[in-house]
């Protein structure tokens, strides 16, 4: 069970007021707000005057009593802070206190500190740290009330407690919770909003969890779904169950349905040339090249997909338009199914030109005991340069095949090598990152995959989304 833990001060009105004979702010801040526990902070006067009365120990007592409801004391002394006024001192030792009570504290537990009691450099030193924001807690403050009334004899706890109004049914609660500008809270956020721009997800997502347990959950509330649905996102995981909980993220996924996956490989091979993180970015250029590829094929040439392709392992037709995504996963076993594609040229021109693209550059393969061959960027890039009418698009379906794919992956399955942009320029005829992929937008056109020129801007539009949720911002 959660439980309430204040840290107070102690000052001169605590915990009656012999100038009013209201309750001082830590007797106050105990009867409405209930703390199971209560750390009393003595300097070296407060606590020579608990020693000789006990009152702020017996007062909790009483208003336990009043309240049903035990209320558990510890003391934290100073016997040797006879002067109560250094900020300094104050700002380290009641951060080393409070540091501690947090770590003891669990999870649910909420932290409550008297901000109004003690020396000006007490109060100071409290307000600091609460605008840093270094531990979550909640600061709370209490005005003098504006009556005025003063008991002139020596203090007598139990006649005070008589006298104090705040016992009273009707009595006001006079605290007010100090909202400070959290400065750890907004350097944290820039932080996030900084990492959204670099791209760097997982990043962004783990500082937000971090302040999360600094702060509170509720600090960071509006956007740290929104986070984890970028961080999934850019990790190529499937974020179904996160847009169904964020209603409003739908529309940065410009692609839905079957040709989703596709397109978001696609845009994570972007992600990673703009990160700099440029040896990934080639290692991730064959999946995606032969999909394309694939899709080529089946958009303006034959329906290859679903009519020439088996698994290899089943050995019955498989490849239907439902199962693309399984190939940028990497669970495809796929061949090609010469038996099938021989009944079909008979009677479909298409089929044997595409059976004679085979006989010409796959002789092995065809003619072999096991006549099969593993659907690739090879055969597909040859049906493509063999049979497209568009000279266009067999140019860049030849770049992307010879001088970018073919190039770099024959070079780092071989060879530990150290990939900057000189080395891919170097690998692939003069072709830099940023020009490959402007190849493969180009290439999409040409399949039936429906991308508009701003769906290339995704990720941009996603971080301003998130970074308008951060700032408290109404998305339009």
């Amino acid at each position: 069970m959660s439980k309430k833990v204040l840290f107070s001060p102690i000052g001169g009105n605590d915990p009656i007021s012999q100038k009013n004979c209201f309750d001082g702010s830590m007797l106050h801040i105990c009867r409405h707000y209930r703390p199971d526990i209560v750390y009393l902070y003595l300097s070296a006067d407060m606590l020579t005057t608990e020693d000789k009365d006990h009152r702020y120990t017996e007062s909790l007592k009483l208003l336990s009593t009043k309240l049903n409801q035990p209320i558990e004391v510890k003391l934290i002394t100073r016997p040797e802070l006879t002067d109560p006024h250094d900020f300094n001192y104050f700002f380290e030792d009641f951060r080393n206190e409070i540091k501690a009570i947090v770590s003891s504290l669990d999870e649910d537990d909420k932290l409550l500190i008297n901000i109004s009691s003690g020396t000006p450099g007490m109060k100071s030193a409290l307000n600091v740290m609460s605008t840093l924001g270094e531990f979550r807690c909640t600061c709370i403050q209490i005005p003098n009330p504006e009556i005025k009334r003063t008991y002139n004899e020596n203090y007598d706890l139990n006649t005070l407690w008589e006298l104090d109004p705040d016992n009273e049914d009707t009595a006001k609660n006079r605290s007010t919770v100090v909202k400070c500008p959290n400065l750890l809270l907004l350097k944290g956020e820039q932080t996030i909003k900084s990492f959204l721009r670099q791209y760097d997800y997982h990043a962004a997502y783990s500082l937000a969890k971090d302040l999360e347990k600094t702060h509170s959950k509720e600090a960071v509330a509006r956007y740290i779904d929104y986070l984890e649905f970028a961080k999934e996102r850019s990790a190529f995981k499937n974020v179904s169950s996160l847009e169904h909980k964020l209603k409003d993220v739908s529309e940065l996924l410009p692609i839905s349905g079957l040709n989703r996956a596709v397109f978001e490989y696609a845009l994570l091979c972007d992600l990673k040339w703009k990160r700099g993180e440029l040896s990934d970015f080639v290692r991730s250029l064959s999946p995606l090249i032969q999909e394309l590829f694939l899709r080529v094929v089946d958009e303006n040439i034959y329906p290859v997909s679903l009519k020439l392709i088996k698994d290899k392992n089943e050995l019955v037709p498989s490849r239907k338009k439902s199962n693309k995504k399984d190939r940028i996963e990497g669970d495809s076993h796929e061949v090609w199914d010469f038996a099938t594609m021989e009944i079909l040229a008979e009677h479909d021109e298409t089929v044997r030109s595409i059976l004679n693209v085979f006989k010409k550059y796959f002789k092995r393969n065809f003619y072999s005991e096991d006549r099969y061959t593993y659907v690739s960027s090879e055969s597909l890039y040859r049906i493509i340069d063999e049979l497209d009418k568009d000279k266009e698009l067999r140019n860049d379906v030849y770049t992307l095949r010879n001088d970018v794919e073919s190039s770099v992956r024959n070079l780092l399955a071989h060879k530990i090598v150290y990939i900057d942009e000189d080395w891919i320029k170097r690998s692939t005829g003069n072709l830099n990152e940023e020009k490959i992929m402007k190849l493969i937008k180009k290439v999409f056109r040409y399949t039936d995959v429906n991308v508009k020129d701003e769906y290339w801007d995704s990720y941009d539009r996603m971080n301003d989304f998130i970074i308008a949720k951060i700032e408290g911002l109404k998305i339009s």
